[in-house]
């Protein structure tokens, strides 16, 4: 340890022996007791970190359960201190708090009472006010002239617009069924979104009707409690399909694991799609061991370019962005060498120095 500045100036003078002598043993002890204690010394033992020194022998080792049998029964010896005042409910026993203010405190308390007792309004007219319309306070406050800004923006404000709600989906799964059993050249675009009367089995015989379709490139069932049994089926279905693009599942029932096996599925060599939609399951939080498996599988995908999913963890969101940005890069080299970009930028030569 370092000796301070001051000791070493009385050492050089000779003075310590001189401070030494005058003291007790007991005293010197204590000394060093204090210099050597430090709290926060966490190398030394905690009985040692203060100035207090137990002289006291030994008795034994230590019985934790012995030893709290014994302060029980201490406990249950020592007499309970007797009452002066007996409990009684509702009574304060002892000296009241009362508290203590200043003339200028009780200035202000005067003040606010005061303003409180002019604000007040009688029970009457508090019922008058409570019944009143939006319309009847406006008009009165435009008399007393006395609104303050927040009032004035929220009774002023425009009345809220009214939006007719979207129509139900009217949308029967068996005529949609019967079309794709067909493989009808006009059915391109299949919304059973929020379609109440699509059951599971329905749900099953659509999916499966994609293996043998070639005219189907957009599906979207929003909003219909798929579950995973017909995502199995989906994914089945999908792996004999390159015709469908764009697939929305958006707000269903299907758990993460599912989920995984969906975009396994999706990154075979038979598969067309380009773009999926399936954030708002029910379970939300799929875990990183979930969607590294979903990374993984979208890293083996060359065609995906579109997705709608929430990752909860950045490295694996980072992951798949970068993967789509590739896969839009790629199509886009393709597409310049085949002669379809010819909306090229013309860039300015950059100004040198000289």
């Amino acid at each position: 340890a370092l000796i301070p500045h001051a000791y070493i100036l009385i050492m050089e003078d000779g003075i310590w022996e001189d401070l030494l002598a005058c003291l007790s043993p007991s005293e010197v002890q204590a000394l060093l007791d204090d210099l050597a204690s430090d709290p926060d010394d966490k190398h030394v033992p905690a009985s040692v970190r203060n100035s207090y020194r137990c002289e006291k022998d030994p008795t034994g080792i230590l019985d934790r359960g012995s030893l709290i049998t014994h302060i029980n029964e201490e406990a249950l010896k020592t007499p309970d201190k007797e009452e002066y005042v007996k409990f009684e409910l509702g009574v304060k026993r002892g000296k009241v708090y009362v508290p203590k203010y200043t003339e200028e405190e009780l200035d202000t308390m005067k003040r606010q009472a005061e303003i409180e007792e002019q604000v007040r309004l009688d029970p009457e007219e508090e019922g008058i006010l409570g019944a009143a319309s939006l319309e009847d306070i406006m008009a009165l406050a435009d008399i007393l002239n006395t609104n303050p800004q927040n009032f004035i923006m929220e009774a002023y404000a425009d009345p809220l617009k009214y939006y007719e709600p979207d129509p139900p989906n009217q949308t029967k799964p068996k005529e949609v069924l019967e079309s794709l059993n067909k493989d009808e050249p006009e059915m391109k675009d299949v919304c059973l979104n929020n379609v109440p009367s699509l059951n599971e089995s329905e749900a099953c015989e659509i999916f499966d009707t994609l293996r043998k379709n070639t005219n189907l490139t957009k599906l979207s069932v929003v909003n219909c409690d798929i579950n995973d049994f017909a995502i199995s089926t989906l994914c089945l279905a999908l792996e004999n399909n390159s015709a469908l693009k764009s697939l929305n599942l958006g707000s269903n029932r299907i758990s993460p694991d599912t989920i995984a096996e969906l975009f396994e599925a999706l990154a075979s060599r038979n598969n067309g799609i380009i773009e999926v939609r399936i954030s708002g399951q029910a379970q939300q939080k799929m875990g990183f061991r979930v969607e590294s498996r979903i990374a993984d599988a979208i890293m083996r995908n060359p065609r995906l370019l579109k997705l709608g999913i929430d990752f909860q963890f950045p490295e694996v969101m980072n992951r798949v962005s970068k993967h789509l940005i590739s896969n839009m890069d790629k199509l886009r080299q393709e597409r310049k060498a085949k002669g379809g970009d010819q909306s090229e930028a013309k860039w300015n030569p950059c100004r040198t120095i000289d």
